[in-house]
């Protein structure tokens, strides 16, 4: 049977992809002065893909809590992994809802908000990268 756990590995690289590069759109857009029309919409669907697939992302990796092989000593990074990864989809979920409701969606408080998200983005994904490479959860390998 097909071991599908490994599907939130593979989708995880989504969320990271998508909101980062709209993070770096949306500088952009902000260094330019917005002169881009396109560029701000480009920036919003990028923002409303990469939480929609974040969401799929940690859906997914609860599934894979479920099903993939555990190993004991990976528990406490699985369950600061988890917390923080439920934190991330949320605050994109309400960067996502600013940018559609609200005016001031490029604004340097906007930009920075982003910022902080990117950052609890990049320590979920860091302490997964420690789940996989550290701990071997997921892998064939039978000790860390």
């Amino acid at each position: 049977m097909p071991k599908l756990y490994v599907l939130h590995a593979a989708f995880v690289h989504f969320p990271i992809a998508l909101l980062l590069t709209g993070l770096a759109g949306g500088v952009a857009d902000r260094v330019s002065g917005g002169k881009r029309g396109w560029l701000a919409d480009a920036v919003s669907w990028l923002l409303w893909l990469g939480t929609a697939s974040a969401w799929a992302a940690m859906g997914l990796g609860l599934f894979a809590e479920k099903t993939a092989p555990h190993v004991p000593p990976a528990w406490e990074t699985l369950a600061d992994h988890k917390a923080l990864a439920f934190w991330t989809v949320g605050v994109f979920s309400a960067l996502s809802l600013w940018r559609k409701f609200f005016k001031d969606r490029g604004s340097r408080l906007f930009i920075a908000a982003w910022l902080a998200c990117a950052g609890a983005l990049l320590a979920t994904a860091y302490l997964g990268g420690e789940l996989v490479f550290t701990y071997n959860m997921g892998t064939n390998a039978s000790e860390p």
